[in-house]
């Protein structure tokens, strides 16, 4: 749902790096002349010693709240306000709906958690705040979102305020740090995939918004297997092959509100690892794209046991 603020806030970010860059890049070491990135190095890790070279702008500072503050209201008055604000609303209340999709849609909130807080990473970082400052910052920013809007669904007459849509929301924004600062976190990934297999979200929804169809949704634990493995083993692993399960609900959750878990086991691929990228902006769109999880042969062992090609699509 917050669509609409993530394009507008990822362009303006992207613009701003491409301009600043050339004023840093005499003061660094370039990443083309110094391979010193491998499969088995933290791809979300800025260059060694860029840190020393961040001098925070207030200007850029501003010029990114106010961007920011722009892309909320443009996703307020384009996406929130289809929803149930356009009725009449109630006195604020809490509400835990541990019911609806069964639960999968913690999943999203964090999903929408990480990747609010990767957007806000890379405009703090632009800003001049140091690589650690950035992340913690971007954590804090994925929480205030997510509580901004709860406190609105606070008052719907068919929602309420969440607080564990609002914790799933901060642990994904706490994600992208734990992936750079804690060890374990560099052997798996977390990734989603979409596609659409059945209607019966849409034949029942009144808005329509794509990242509430949990049906046709999988949320991935992609775990690095040449990583784990000793390194006398390593070279008889190809270091792009990951191994991924999946979970997703099926049709009848919104059908007749009694549906399944669907679990998966898939192969998977390890972008980071096959493209091993040097420069900051192609680390960024790898790390971006390692989120996704792309179709593979997927065998779903739970409900039924089935064989898939190319899942998510079906065929």
């Amino acid at each position: 749902m917050l669509s609409i603020f993530l394009i507008l806030f990822s362009c303006g970010a992207a613009f701003a790096e491409s301009v600043d860059s050339t004023a840093v890049s005499g003061a660094q070491v370039s990443a083309d002349t110094v391979h010193w990135r491998d499969v088995n190095f933290s791809y979300r890790e800025e260059d060694p010693g860029m840190d020393s070279l961040q001098v925070f702008s207030p200007l850029k500072f501003g010029g990114m709240v106010a961007l920011t503050a722009a892309s909320y209201g443009a996703a307020y008055g384009l996406v929130f306000a289809k929803g149930w604000w356009d009725e009449e609303g109630s006195q604020f209340h809490f509400e835990n709906d541990f019911e609806y999709a069964k639960n999968l849609d913690k999943l999203g909130h964090f999903a929408a958690g990480v990747a609010i807080a990767e957007i806000f990473y890379q405009g703090y970082y632009w800003s001049g705040l140091t690589e650690f400052q950035s992340y913690a910052a971007a954590a804090v920013s994925a929480m205030l979102t997510h509580v901004a809007i709860d406190v609105k669904d606070g008052y719907s007459p068919e929602w309420g305020f969440s607080i564990f849509d609002v914790l799933s929301g901060t642990l994904g924004g706490l994600y992208p740090m734990a992936k750079r600062y804690v060890p374990v976190f560099q052997y798996f990934d977390l990734k989603w995939s979409y596609w659409v297999n059945s209607k019966a979200y849409y034949r029942q929804s009144d808005t329509g918004v794509f990242t509430d169809d949990y049906c046709n949704e999988t949320f991935w634990f992609s775990l690095k297997v040449h990583k784990l493995l000793p390194n006398g083993a390593r070279k008889y692993y190809p270091s792009w092959l990951a191994i991924a399960a999946g979970l997703s609900i099926d049709e009848g959750v919104f059908q007749h509100k009694k549906g399944k878990y669907e679990v998966y086991i898939a192969l998977d691929y390890d972008f980071e690892a096959i493209f091993q990228p040097h420069k900051r902006w192609a680390r960024n769109l790898v790390r971006w794209i390692n989120y996704f999880k792309l179709p593979a042969p997927t065998i779903q062992v739970y409900p039924d046991v089935k064989f898939y090609l190319l899942y998510p699509i079906k065929f």
